[in-house]
């Protein structure tokens, strides 16, 4: 009796097997469009700060804002993503993906808009501040939105194409970083003519627009189910899980009672127990690591893209006069040619190859060629700076670490923990490790403004050399995920049968199209 109870602990669930070898199809790509847009605002609120940090220094510094004061700017939400990825990583886990991905977006909805209504009684300091607390909040919600997002869409996808669907996810980010630049060049520019004063209006505009794409996509989060995942091997709800897969999958699925009851006997171990810590220990570690490494180098070189860029005269210095809108068209210009030469193509190359070449092999790619073109920039950094005709070659050298940053740890530190965890803990785990990926964000911001102030850039590009190697060493404590089911990555099945796989397979080709 007690081998045939642990045969069907380690069986997977029939509804979770038809899931796994499913066909690509409508409801998979619609769950890619709803997480997605929640990373497509992620990215735009990040990354457009740093294009209209100049307007908000000419309306309210006179154009002479202190570092310290750019550094609170650029990396409060940052701070507000940390505790915002451990806090609602832990609820998705506690309370469900679907109830508290709703939160996040109503969140991110109000503090868009509230960023962009910062107003005082007294100018200058007061709106900054104003604008840094709403802009905390910002990152709290977008700190949610990320074991959120990538969770659910592990959980929905079929285990063939996995990979290539979270990073589709992610590559939202790539879209949402595009689009900060176009939105921020066609405002500027529709002000080139008017009084500078007007400077107000677009930094307000921009920041704003970040709640569009969130306002529209709520109707669809909450009409999407919850996953199967949670509410079987979670929730232990086995009519409700069947109910909802039934009308996803348009098949007849069975309810397993029995099979779901038996889950709950066995392998309930927690976070912070020594079962965890032996399973998967090693494993969190590698992920938490491995972003923190990854993010002081990422958001470095892109909050910080146009001092470097004045630095070689790519970007010319901060008007003191009355032009500060065709400066903001310059930024916002080179900013989306190198979106669209560099960065997207290494999401695109992503999704196509992460289920061929592997997780891992892309993360320790990603981070050798990263050190290799940042080693081009630091070592003949004087190069760069003092010859003018040399700054088309930085910013090519500038792009192609972009591109293997999105073709490489950028994408793989998203898509692994979301699959490497067991499912009570899979949010919970993929916050802690982004968590400490917006630790190194900070670090690097505040890094990067103590090596500036100190004229000292070129050694915080060894710096963040050193950065990607310690991501490297980390990648080899993490296993290989690719085309595995969940549950057979983090122990809480056995390796499936082929008698097992062969009937998923059949129930699967009775899966038809039907909208999520």
């Amino acid at each position: 009796m007690l081998i045939e109870s642990r045969q069907m602990v380690r069986r997977q669930l029939r509804v979770l097997s038809a899931l796994d070898v499913a066909r690509t199809q409508l409801y998979h790509f619609m769950a890619i469009v709803i997480a997605g847009m929640g990373f497509f605002t992620d990215a735009y609120d990040f990354f457009s700060i740093s294009l209209v940090i100049d307007l908000i220094s000419f309306q309210y510094y006179d154009g002479h804002m202190r570092s310290a004061v750019k550094a609170a700017i650029n990396g409060i939400a940052l701070c507000g993503a940390l505790p915002g990825q451990l806090v609602f990583g832990w609820l998705g886990d506690k309370m469900g993906r679907k109830r508290i991905y709703g939160v996040t977006l109503v969140l991110m909805v109000v503090t868009s808009l509230a960023s962009g209504l910062s107003f005082s009684k007294r100018r200058g300091k007061n709106v900054v501040t104003v604008l840094c607390f709403f802009r905390f909040w910002l990152g709290v919600s977008i700190g949610g939105d990320y074991p959120l997002s990538a969770t659910i869409m592990s959980e929905y996808a079929n285990k063939r194409r996995r990979g290539a669907f979270i990073a589709a996810v992610f590559a939202m980010q790539g879209f949402g970083n595009l689009a900060a630049g176009i939105v921020g060049m066609v405002v500027s520019a529709a002000f080139t003519n008017s009084a500078p004063s007007n400077a107000d209006f677009v930094w307000r505009i921009v920041l704003m627009f970040g709640a569009v794409p969130a306002t529209l996509t709520y109707y669809w989060r909450m009409k999407m189910p919850e996953t199967a995942r949670y509410t079987a091997l979670v929730a232990k709800d086995a009519k409700k899980v069947a109910s909802d897969m039934s009308a996803v999958l348009n098949m007849h699925i069975v309810p397993e009672d029995e099979a779901v009851y038996e889950l709950a006997r066995h392998d309930q171990y927690g976070l912070f127990s020594a079962e965890f810590l032996r399973r998967h220990g090693a494993h969190l570690v590698g992920t938490s690591m491995c972003w923190l490494a990854l993010d002081i180098t990422f958001y470095s070189l892109n909050l910080f893209m146009k001092d470097f860029f004045t630095k070689v005269r790519l970007l010319g210095a901060p008007h003191q006069g009355d032009e500060p809108f065709k400066r903001m068209v310059h930024t916002t210009a080179m900013h989306t040619i190198l979106v669209l030469s560099f960065s997207l193509p290494g999401y695109f190359f992503s999704v196509a190859f992460v289920d061929r070449i592997g997780r891992v092999r892309i993360q320790l790619l990603g981070f050798a060629m990263m050190s290799a073109f940042i080693l081009c920039l630091a070592i003949p950094y004087d190069h760069w700076t003092d010859d003018k005709n040399n700054k088309y070659g930085f910013a090519v050298m500038y792009g192609l670490t972009s591109f293997f940053a999105n073709f490489g740890p950028n994408t793989t530190t998203f898509i692994i923990p979301a699959e490497i965890f067991p499912a009570r803990l899979r949010s919970t785990c993929h916050g802690i490790s982004g968590a400490f990926g917006k630790l190194g964000a900070i670090i690097g911001v505040f890094a990067f403004v103590y090596a500036e102030k100190h004229n000292n850039n070129r050694s915080m590009l060894f710096a963040l050399v050193g950065c990607n190697l310690v991501g490297l060493v980390f990648t080899l404590l993490l296993p290989e995920s690719k085309g595995k089911a969940l549950e057979e990555i983090s122990g809480e099945m056995e390796e499936q049968h082929p008698e097992q796989d062969a009937a998923a397979v059949a129930a699967a080709e009775y899966v038809n199209v039907v909208p999520v």
